[in-house]
């Protein structure tokens, strides 16, 4: 169970309605849901000349992701979540983005009705949204223009809305994103410690990886990612068609939900990989005798990991060479090419072993190396990581970023003896990701060593991962 402390938040607040994005004047949900023509009395409202005035909500910034609340939603064990754009609400014009806070109409007209209805039955509604383009401009840490406008719209639809809600919105591209499930985390930590039922709660988003024509004359999903988010958070996935009927908008009482149909995911998952333990361990057993057979000889060796960033090549260098007396170097640690050129050199002429724990993706990035091992008469040997699969690749550099915040997550849902209660003010920020257009320049100038570049041999690196505790293990296995 995830507890809420009473702790004082840590993130940034601000208010915000109709006047302004970020207003000062707070207007009680109290107020709001009373009857329209008390309401208008008392504010007034629909008076001639007069400006309505738009309910509050109340945005907290937590690292990188918005926490709004509106109409003080209260805990429950039933979360009924939504994804915005395109599931909620749509764009009014022809547009694929909106052009202003006013561009924009419920998927249904009936979405207010459908969300009130739902709310009574004891659902907790939470709206959860990738938001990427609304982060700061680059060297600006206050609000953009669109992220003003942004919130200016949440307000205008909370006014239609007329029930209490917490949105989410991940503006960064790190575990809070859509597919990663660390907004459903989140908002389960934001529920005054009361246990949610995952598997009677549900979300409904429109990126469901259906192909063109899934609907007459209706193009491709952009993505899968909303599936993927509901698989990864491990509750009940709908898509806006299922949900946002008709049928079910004119019940009393719409819930509980259809049986949910089983969607096909294309995208990748670690969960269908072998892992080859006896290659692994034949490996290393090689590179042992190797190292043994060269310090024998007072010749040193040249062991030249070949790989995309954050496939393992770090791990491998310092988990199994380092206790066999390997020296590593590395651009990253070194700054030039020139000083990992001189620290093969030294090391080799002293006859030790060295393994260049950098891309190396082809001949070019390979020759000085192999030539200095040359010259001293040490063997040269590569190591391949990951050449079968950039979806492999790219796939550990996601879980090696959003390690921090899921062990976070981790923590909270399995809190250990002695440990102190950690709140949604309490998430950390992610870790730095490896840009993909990184990955891209990779494998287009990979080219597979080969004994012809003066090689002793060239052996593969069989991937097994290893994880230091079980929820580090979860993360790995879900989508990204």
């Amino acid at each position: 169970m995830m507890t809420q402390a009473g702790k004082r938040p840590k993130s940034n607040s601000v208010s915000s309605g109709t006047g302004s994005a970020e207003c000062t004047q707070q207007k009680t949900i109290d107020s709001f849901f009373k009857p329209k023509k008390q309401r208008a009395s008392e504010t007034g409202e629909g008076a001639q000349g007069s400006t309505p005035t738009q309910p509050t909500i109340q945005w907290h910034e937590i690292g990188k992701t918005w926490l709004g609340r509106f109409g003080s939603p209260a805990p429950a064990a039933k979360f009924a979540a939504f994804d915005l754009d395109h599931t909620l609400i749509c764009v009014k014009g022809k547009g694929r983005f909106p052009r202003n806070s006013d561009d924009w109409r419920f998927f249904h007209a009936d979405v207010p009705k459908l969300l009130r209805n739902i709310h009574s039955q004891g659902y907790k509604i939470v709206i959860m949204s990738n938001q990427y383009g609304l982060k700061p401009n680059k060297g600006t840490t206050g609000l953009s223009t669109q992220a003003k406008d942004y919130r200016l719209k949440i307000a205008k639809i909370a006014q239609e809305l007329q029930v209490p809600f917490t949105i989410y919105a991940a503006i960064d591209k790190d575990y809070m994103r859509k597919p990663a499930p660390g907004m459903w985390f989140m908002a389960e930590l934001d529920n005054a410690g009361v246990t949610v039922d995952r598997a009677s709660s549900f979300y409904v988003g429109d990126a469901a990886g259906r192909p063109a024509g899934w609907q007459r004359g209706v193009a491709a999903d952009f993505s899968d990612s909303d599936l993927a988010f509901a698989l990864n958070a491990g509750v009940p996935f709908y898509t806006p068609e299922e949900i946002i009927t008709s049928e079910i908008c004119a019940r009393d009482e719409p819930m509980p939900p259809p049986v949910p149909r089983t969607w096909p995911l294309a995208r990748f998952s670690p969960k269908s990989l072998a892992f080859d333990h006896d290659g692994h361990a034949a490996l290393l057993a090689d590179l042992e005798a190797s190292a043994s057979s060269a310090k024998a000889q007072n010749k040193g060796l040249l062991v030249l990991l070949v790989g995309p960033p954050a496939c393992g090549k770090s791990t491998f260098a310092s988990a199994h060479l380092a206790s066999l007396g390997f020296e590593r170097v590395n651009m990253d640690t070194l700054g030039t090419s020139k000083k990992c050129v001189d620290a093969v050199k030294g090391a080799l002429m002293a006859g030790r072993c060295v393994v260049v724990d950098n891309t190396n993706p082809d001949p070019a990035s390979r020759c000085s190396f192999i030539s200095i091992a040359s010259a001293f008469g040490a063997s040269a040997v590569a190591v391949v990581f990951a050449h079968e699969s950039r979806d492999l690749a790219m796939h550990n550099n996601q879980y090696r970023s959003k390690l921090v915040q899921a062990r976070f997550f981790h923590r909270a849902a399995v809190p250990q003896v002695g440990q102190a209660a950690v709140s949604v003010y309490d998430v950390p920020c992610g870790s730095d990701r490896v840009p993909d257009v990184a990955y891209h320049a990779y494998f287009k100038r990979f080219v597979m060593p080969t004994l012809s570049e003066d090689l002793a041999r060239v052996l593969h690196y069989p991937f097994v991962p290893s994880f230091d505790n079980s929820g580090d293990e979860a993360l790995w296995q879900q989508y990204h």
